[in-house]
C-alpha cells in the first residue's frame, strides 16, 4: 500500500486530472478547499469537459470514494480558483 497526497487549483475552463490511473483500486479523499468563495468543484472521469456533467462538491465539502484499477479521476471548477485537495491510498 502506498500513499499519495497533493493540492490541484482548478479553474472553469479546463478539467485537470486529480487521480491518475494505477494497476490497484485507490481509495480517495477528495476536499474542496474553498472556505468561504462559494465556488463549487465537480469531479468525474475523462468526459468531464464542463461542470455540468461532473458530481457537485460544493466548498468545504469532503467525498470519500474508491477508484477501480484503470480508473482516473478529473476535477474542474464552476468558477473562480478554489483548491482540490487529494487524499490517495492505493490498496
Amino acid at each position: 500500500m502506498s500513499i499519495f497526497a497533493d493540492k490541484y487549483t482548478l479553474n472553469a475552463g479546463t478539467a485537470t486530472k486529480i487521480v491518475p490511473a494505477q494497476v490497484m483500486a485507490q481509495q480517495v479523499i477528495v476536499h474542496n478547499h474553498d472556505h468561504g468563495g462559494n465556488d463549487s468543484i465537480y469531479i468525474g472521469d475523462s468526459s468531464l469537459g464542463t461542470a455540468l456533467n461532473g458530481l457537485h462538491v460544493p466548498d468545504t465539502e469532503t467525498l470519500k470514494l474508491v477508484l477501480y484499477p484503470g480508473d482516473e479521476l478529473f476535477a474542474i471548477a464552476s468558477s473562480g480558483t478554489p483548491q482540490a485537495h487529494v487524499f490517495v491510498s492505493r490498496l
